[in-house]
């Protein structure tokens, strides 16, 4: 894109002016790769008179100025998620971040001089950052984070809602007044499916960030079943952030260094069902890793959970009650309370220790 573009777009210029409840606008954030805000979107940081900080996602539509196609989808995406963010704040989702606000600016002076945005309360910063800035997060503090992190999964399941892009960087921490801790809650719905309602990445393939998709996206796979493809895709995306946060690596990575190359989804040629077999073998050997990496206290225990959540073989993942009852294999609920257990058991124990 033309940088000069960037002096003809509101989207990108709008420091200092006051939106709709009183907020005013600060610098330009530095755009991220990894970041939360999508395909389509800048950000900012704006204050209250009260002093309250938040996080503004404005819809960058220069980026796409010309090309038809690619304007209604970073429309479709900004209407989507802002719809499916009212609905998670009118049913009170403890785990999902919400929007506070959103509403449309036009500014005069400008090619696109229409920006739409949405504020959001302001996280201390996503899971990736405080792994690697802090070396005070025990394994206590990781399993509280990896419970969060189910807990939002499951309230957005509830409602028939597939978050498709579960990563590090969409996983943000919070600080707790009343505890003087903190909470995690999951972000970033532009690429979520949620039932009833179509939206135009309802076709990909594969809806999120290749570095974390489920192994049958990576092979250009769909399953027939709708729940398979979207829900239990997301049960293997929780399994890949826990193995990020206690391991530091991610199952995706493992896969790929043991996948021999000609098995590996970037060369087979055969599709995922005359791949599923070396993945599976893939699979074992890096779950063996796994266990070496993962924190002694907790290795047996959380290799198990990443276990039945990763299963290449999608219409097999889900915790084993689950899958032996008569709702959804995919069901959270039995993941979470094994998590909150394990959380609770190992605090005991550390503390027995000290």
């Amino acid at each position: 894109m033309d940088p000069n573009y960037n002096a003809l777009n509101a989207a990108v210029n709008l420091e200092g002016l006051e939106l709709e409840g009183g907020w005013k606008v600060g610098p330009l954030n530095g755009k991220d790769p990894s970041a939360i805000g999508g395909l389509f979107s800048v950000s900012y940081t704006v204050t209250r008179a009260d002093g309250k900080h938040a996080f503004l996602k404005v819809i960058d539509l220069i980026r796409v100025f010309g090309d038809i196609d690619a304007l209604q989808m970073a429309v479709n995406e900004y209407i989507s998620e802002r719809d499916l963010l009212l609905m998670c704040g009118e049913r009170r989702l403890s785990r999902v971040v919400t929007a506070m606000a959103h509403g449309q600016l036009n500014v005069p002076g400008f090619l696109v001089g229409q920006v739409n945005y949405i504020i959001f309360e302001l996280a201390t910063n996503d899971v990736r950052v405080a792994l690697s800035q802090s070396k005070t997060i025990d394994v206590v503090l990781k399993l509280e984070m990896l419970h969060d992190v189910a807990v939002g999964l499951q309230q957005l399941h509830r409602h028939r809602v597939a978050h498709q892009d579960l990563k590090p960087s969409n996983f943000l921490l919070f600080a707790d007044d009343e505890t003087r801790g903190a909470h995690g809650k999951i972000a970033d719905l532009g690429r979520a499916y949620r039932d009833g309602h179509p939206s135009m990445h309802d076709s990909y393939t594969r809806p999120g960030d290749r570095g974390y998709a489920p192994p049958e996206q990576l092979y250009n796979y769909e399953y027939g079943d709708i729940d398979v493809r979207r829900f239990a895709a997301d049960l293997y995306q929780l399994g890949n952030l826990a193995a990020f946060i206690f391991g530091g690596v991610t199952l995706n990575a493992l896969l790929a260094s043991e996948l021999a190359p000609e098995h590996h989804w970037d060369q087979f040629g055969d599709g995922y069902e005359g791949a599923l077999p070396y993945v599976t073998d893939a699979y074992g050997r890096a779950l063996s890793r796994l266990r070496d990496e993962f924190p002694r206290e907790v290795n047996e225990s959380l290799v198990r959970i990443v276990e039945y959540l990763c299963v290449p073989d999608a219409p097999r993942r889900g915790h084993p009650a689950a899958r032996r009852g008569h709702g959804s294999p995919f069901a959270l609920q039995r993941v979470v309370s094994e998590i909150d257990l394990l959380a609770r058991r190992t605090s005991v124990d550390l503390a027995r220790t000290r």
